[in-house]
């Protein structure tokens, strides 16, 4: 496939220089909020957090996610902790 010489500039010129020259546009999506806490686990846990995520044929950062999120529900749901905060 031969190329026109316009196309050959376009695959080699820097993304910046095509946006300021309006040939292309570019599209802003809002991306979700992470927010990233370091966590140190002992050997016993950290194996099995890596064995679940194995399990799960997921990163461990996952089956992290999910237990605390499984923690904040039990947390919310639980009229003790509740009573305890105010």
């Amino acid at each position: 496939m031969k190329l026109t010489p316009e196309e050959q500039w376009a695959l080699n010129a820097p993304w910046t220089e095509l946006i300021a020259q309006g040939e292309v546009e570019v599209e802003y999506e809002p991306r979700p909020v992470v927010m990233v806490f370091p966590a140190r686990l002992g050997p016993a846990d950290g194996m099995w957090v890596a064995k679940e995520a194995d399990r799960r044929g997921v990163n461990p950062s996952v089956v992290i996610e999910s237990l605390v999120s499984q923690a904040r529900r039990a947390a919310d749901s639980s009229p003790t902790d509740q009573e305890a905060s105010d």
